[in-house]
């Protein structure tokens, strides 16, 4: 009984830890089973296409007003990531510019065996995505930059460098240009200069940075969070 308190109704007993331990909780009465709660389910591969809209429907369907601009990115693996990237994103357009490997496209001056061969190692981490990613080579990155700038898209130019940002600390409003650059060597000082924005990844680790794809992939997604997944549906 209280002695002090308004109320003469017995106090409720505390949960012993056993109890705690066995999944009761403060309120449970005694014998009552636990809430059921639904447990999570992987979806299945045929779940996951059955989902898809046909290829010539997706075609149809509203893009992220985001371009993707790889300068001299010399990794296929890389290129191929960024396709499967840009395909989840739905962005506008991936370029492909200097020395960045491409596939086959008409009037390809590369020989054959050199554009089977960028092909194969594409679309090994591509999967299935080159089809549904719209693309072009140019040769001149600057050139691409230059164009999208005066299209109205912000250049947002990943790059360790003085004055970087953390994506998670910059305005990302839509419309954006991403450009990524060499895997060694960075993106050319010509085009950094153009850029609106300097973003830099934290790294708390002995490795200097991540690679291409990895930095798209934070980037990319940090800016469709920041616009609300730009206002598309998710497939």
């Amino acid at each position: 009984m209280r002695v002090n308190g308004s109320s003469n109704r017995p106090s409720s007993p505390e949960p012993s830890p056993e109890g705690e331990l066995l999944g009761e909780r403060p309120g449970d009465a005694v014998g009552e089973e636990p809430e059921e709660r639904g447990e999570p389910r992987s979806r299945t591969t045929e779940e996951l296409v059955g989902r898809k809209p046909r290829p010539e429907d997706f075609e149809e369907l509203p893009r992220a007003p985001l371009h993707v601009v790889l300068a001299d990115v010399r990794g296929l693996a890389n290129v191929g990531l960024a396709f499967r990237l840009c395909d989840n994103l739905r962005v506008a357009h991936l370029w492909l510019c200097g020395i960045t490997g491409h596939p086959p496209y008409p009037g390809d001056p590369r020989a054959a065996v050199i554009a089977e061969r960028c092909d194969r190692e594409i679309r090994r981490t591509a999967v299935m995505a080159v089809p549904f990613v719209p693309w072009t080579y140019a040769p001149s990155a600057l050139e691409v930059v230059a164009a999208r700038k005066a299209a109205g898209d912000r250049i947002v130019v990943l790059e360790q460098a003085e004055g970087a940002l953390p994506p998670a600390k910059a305005d990302l409003t839509a419309p954006l240009c991403l450009v990524l650059g060499h895997e060694r060597q960075g993106v050319a000082p010509e085009i950094l200069r153009e850029a609106d924005l300097v973003l830099e990844i934290p790294v708390w680790g002995m490795a200097n940075s991540l690679n291409v794809a990895m930095s798209l992939a934070v980037v990319g997604y940090e800016a469709a969070r920041q616009n609300a997944g730009f206002g598309l549906e998710p497939l």
